[in-house]
């Protein structure tokens, strides 16, 4: 058993999901609907605290009933991740050119309906534009930038680290080795990305691809979850390697999108050239028996009815299918209550170097009585976020040391007193002196979850 993301004991309602060698499932549109904010809500820096943005459909990725198979590569090096305007005037910049042409091998195109890349991205340096990948010397498909951020902002000018997902057409790719390369462009500044891992994910003809398939039969559509709810898997076939747990609620952004209210999950290398390989879901089980613990400690409260569940089976084979949702799903907590807060005021290029600070807000409402806090839980996605160069961040007047990576991304959950904070406006500050790279705070900011003893 492994990545099940659960470290409690606490006895919860049993979730099943059945594995079945042959059944079917509906696709669904979404589920639940969800409104597109407007223009000028479209980010939590323009949004009162817990009125996040929600996936207004269900994105791009594997839906229910969907059969299909993944072949990933993972860049590492110095060069082979960054893509380069071939524009670029800076020096400094154009040493990076021309842009690596990396491969990527299919065994499999038989009976493929679709098919498209989930990619680990770095934003890049502010300024970079025009973002485009392609496969084998065909058409430049086009990467799509962030469309969360301030109303009359560019995106470009934050710094983030994402999974967008691209359609690929079926006649760009072949069985056996394929290149793939990036560009930009063109950009202002030193114009350049990162292509960390890329997952291409060929999609199937459910009727004439072997595969195991399954579903969740508990809970059922409107039940109560208790708090750390148990999934636990019933087997019915041995050809099963791997089932990946989803859950849909409204909780701090992981994947970098900027949405909070979706489906969880996120894919980012933890070291250079390491995998992408699927994190902050649910849980992952690979082996007898079959069961994993959803840890909710820290999931903040959720609307009655807004919590849904999705599993991902995989066979031995490496094929994958998808289960039917569990819908209306309501998270009932006994003597706790658990509230994130999220950044607002977030700067564009948030980051410091040579002497720079740069700040954010983070408000806890005053109906919210700080004085029964219990624990509190920073979420800090960074770039370069590393200690060895850069001064101790700040919440208020509390100092912490940096805990990010190297010239790499990181996603730190820190545990922080719950005494440094205060009802009303918490000030997260950074600072630097570094000659170096500078400390990159990544979109959309930080936030808090804190979880309060109830009367």
């Amino acid at each position: 058993m492994t990545d099940l993301r659960a470290t409690t004991k606490s006895t919860g309602l049993l979730l099943l999901v059945g594995l079945l060698s042959a059944a079917g499932s509906e696709p669904i549109a979404s589920p639940r609907l969800a409104t597109k904010p407007n223009a000028d809500q479209s980010s939590p820096t323009h949004k009162k605290v817990h009125d996040r943005p929600r996936s207004q459909f269900v994105r791009r990725g594997p839906q229910p009933g969907d059969v299909y198979r993944e072949y990933a590569t993972n860049n590492g090096g110095g060069t082979d991740w960054r893509v380069t305007d071939p524009t670029v005037k800076d020096p400094r910049a154009r040493a990076f050119l021309p842009n690596p042409v990396l491969r990527i091998n299919i065994d499999d195109l038989k009976g493929a309906v679709r098919a498209e890349a989930l990619l680990d991205r770095w934003g890049g340096h502010t300024g970079t534009t025009s973002k485009r990948i392609r496969f084998n010397g065909h058409d430049w498909i086009t990467v799509p930038e962030l469309s969360t951020t301030p109303a009359r902002s560019r995106p470009e000018m934050y710094y983030f680290q994402d999974n967008p997902v691209v359609s690929v057409p079926l006649d760009h790719l072949k069985v056996g080795e394929n290149t793939f390369a990036g560009t930009c462009g063109p950009s202002s500044g030193w114009g350049q990305w990162g292509l960390y891992s890329l997952i291409l994910r060929i999609y199937y003809d459910r009727k004439s691809k072997p595969h195991v398939t399954g579903r969740i039969v508990s809970p059922a559509t409107g039940a109560t979850l208790a708090e750390n709810p148990t999934v636990k898997i019933e087997n019915s076939s041995a050809e099963v390697k791997r089932v990946d747990v989803l859950a849909w609620y409204d909780g701090f952004d992981a994947d970098g999108n900027g949405v909070f209210d979706e489906w969880h999950e996120s894919y980012h290398q933890p070291s250079r050239g390491a995998p992408a390989g699927l994190r902050d879901h649910v849980g992952t089980i690979t082996e007898a028996p079959y069961q994993a613990t959803w840890n909710t400690r820290f999931v903040p409260d959720q609307q009655p009815g807004s919590v849904n569940l999705i599993a991902r089976v995989q066979d031995t084979h490496g094929i994958w299918s998808v289960t039917p949702v569990v819908t209306e799903l309501s998270l009932v907590r006994e003597g706790y209550s658990v509230k994130v807060y999220t950044a607002v005021n977030v700067p564009e290029r948030f980051g410091v170097r040579v002497g720079q600070s740069k700040s954010c807000t983070i408000p806890i409402p005053p109906s919210d009585s700080v004085g029964r806090a219990e624990e509190a839980r920073l979420h800090l996605r960074t770039w370069h976020g590393w200690d060895g160069h850069h001064a101790p961040f700040k919440i208020n007047e509390y100092a912490h040391p940096n805990e990010g990576n190297n010239h790499h991304y990181d996603h730190d959950v820190i545990a922080i007193p719950t005494s440094v904070l205060k009802s009303g406006d918490n000030v997260f500050q950074i600072h630097s002196e570094t000659r170096h790279h500078m400390l990159e705070v990544l979109w959309p900011g930080p936030a808090i979850t804190v979880r309060y003893k109830t009367p």
